[in-house]
């Protein structure tokens, strides 16, 4: 575990065999070396045994905090418009998770991935009536890759292209998949590499953007000392898996491998905001 994390974060309160898990986080954001403005939204939000949210800069490590919501929004559209969809996206994410806790029994749902899936989906109404409200009629929408950890557990819900990684045991995976135009064709058995690749890099879906969305949803198992990386695009375009993995296996604080991959973004031309969330799995204290 890293020692010096700042704002940390959750724990699990529910057991792995004879050991519980507990979550170190640690975030960034910049606007990047192009952009006049920074559109990425992104939350860290653990909440108690009983589903209430919990004030991330004061959790401790060590308490017991029950569950840990993660969230990456890269938002688009013109005149400030992906600011605002990438932050009603993360606003109604957080307000529709707490909700669904707070109306369960003990606090705890019945399936996570639903509760996941079913506050991005709210997310999704609340930016699409907003955009259609707008006199002007201009497009504007977000991707959003969430992850829930609950336990020795984490679910995740997608739309867009934002990623999620699983770096363990010295090997990088992505969990994730980019809904993009290349991706569909690849899909069907067709052949991307025939498509412009502006065109490929096209999203076929994001948050408020179209009057229906498909929400992704996936789930995996965590074991101690896995490393979390949600990011946007920002990052994973400009720095190399090969680039990544390194900074995962830096013998520095988990802060400063947030703020590494920043870094080499930025090193690399910066086009785009860049954010990452990095979520460090260790083991609390042995169950007796």
């Amino acid at each position: 575990m890293a020692d010096h994390v700042p704002q940390v974060s959750a724990v699990s309160g529910e057991e792995k065999g004879e050991v519980r898990l507990c979550a170190r986080v640690a975030d960034v954001s910049d606007t990047g070396r192009r952009r006049h403005n920074n559109q990425d939204c992104h939350l860290i939000l653990p909440f108690d045994p009983n589903g209430s949210p919990q004030d991330g800069a004061t959790a401790g490590a060590g308490t017991d905090l029950g569950r840990l919501l993660l969230v990456v929004a890269d938002g688009m559209g013109g005149h400030f418009r992906g600011e605002v969809a990438s932050r009603m996206c993360v606003e109604n994410i957080s307000k529709e998770v707490a909700a669904q806790f707070q109306a369960s029994p003990n606090g705890y749902p019945g399936d996570y991935s639903d509760n996941l899936k079913n506050a991005v989906e709210a997310a999704h109404r609340a930016v699409f009536a907003y955009a259609q409200s707008c006199a002007d009629n201009l497009t504007m929408g977000t991707t959003c890759t969430a992850m829930l950890i609950h336990g020795a557990n984490a679910d995740l819900a997608q739309v867009g292209d934002s990623r999620c990684y699983l770096f363990r045991q010295g090997k990088l995976a992505i969990l994730t998949q980019d809904q993009t135009i290349g991706n569909q064709l690849r899909s069907r058995g067709e052949d991307a590499q025939n498509v412009d690749p502006q065109i490929r890099e096209m999203l076929i879906q994001a948050v408020g953007a179209q009057a229906q969305i498909e929400v992704v949803t996936s789930s995996t198992d965590l074991e101690p000392d896995d490393l979390i990386l949600i990011c946007c695009d920002g990052l994973y375009k400009v720095v190399s898996e090969a680039d990544i993995v390194a900074t995962m296996e830096a013998e520095i604080g988990l802060q400063e491998r947030a703020q590494q991959l920043v870094n080499r973004a930025n090193d690399n031309g910066g086009p785009d905001n860049i954010t990452v969330i990095l979520a460090e799995i260790g083991k609390m204290d042995s169950v007796g």
